[in-house]
């Protein structure tokens, strides 16, 4: 959020000091791709067990707002029309699957006896996805782009009564990515985009009575093909 009230007085600020076009784009965008992830769940006494990779397909949609620098004077202008920054979200919440850790009970038990076991279950849910960038265009039709993500998510943890996690997470990352776009005289405009992200994983203490356990999400990892249609002002 802090992000987009940033990006929000920045592009206001642009708004007072443009010309007759104000050098704004506004958009939609729909996008297909895959996101990758682990979990681990470890003990202070060193012992760990981590997850297979969950791999989720999926389909989104959101919208972008975006800002060049052709109001800078001169030379500065002209290659500030080139770059631009901008802000986009996802509209809907992405479901990442779910991670297991099936628990043995220790201490003593008498031979024969059975040894009862808990599986941990840990399902994740992106509920935001904001992306503040900076676009290149390096010919009419080709560009670049590079920016800041932040990840919101919801985890609901399942098992044992002596376990607790958090539920609400923040990460961080980036991505990278490039497109081509194809405008019309009147400012309409089609872009095809494919990105490349890098988001940082983070771990949790346990908060029940089991506290010498902590949770991690690792690394999450994936790329998308993204299809825009805006207008520019």
């Amino acid at each position: 959020m802090k992000r987009l009230l940033i990006t929000i007085l920045m592009l206001s600020g642009f708004f007072t000091i443009a010309s007759a076009e104000v050098g704004v784009k506004l958009g939609v965008s729909a996008q297909i791709g895959s996101m990758e992830a682990s979990g681990t769940e470890s003990s202070s006494a060193g012992t760990s067990e981590t997850s297979k990779v969950q791999k989720t397909l999926f389909a989104t949609g959101g919208y972008f707002i975006e800002k060049d620098f052709a109001f800078l004077p001169g030379r500065a202008g002209e290659l500030g029309s080139r770059l631009s920054i901008g802000y986009d979200n996802i509209v809907h919440d992405l479901n990442m699957g779910t991670a297991d850790n099936a628990r043995v009970q220790t201490g003593t038990v008498a031979a024969g006896d059975i040894v009862e076991s808990t599986t941990h279950k840990l399902d994740a849910k992106i509920t935001g996805f904001e992306t503040v960038y900076a676009t290149l265009r390096i010919t009419d039709w080709l560009y670049v782009k590079a920016g800041n993500v932040t990840v919101d998510v919801a985890t609901q943890f399942t098992g044992s009564a002596t376990s607790s996690y958090a539920t609400n997470h923040e990460l961080d990352g980036d991505v990278i990515g490039f497109g081509i776009v194809k405008s019309t005289e009147n400012g309409w405009f089609t872009r095809l985009e494919y990105n490349d992200y890098s988001i940082d994983g983070k771990s949790v203490i346990n908060g029940g009575t089991d506290s010498v356990f902590t949770a991690k999400l690792n690394n999450v990892s994936g790329e998308t093909t993204r299809l825009s249609f805006g207008k520019a002002f």
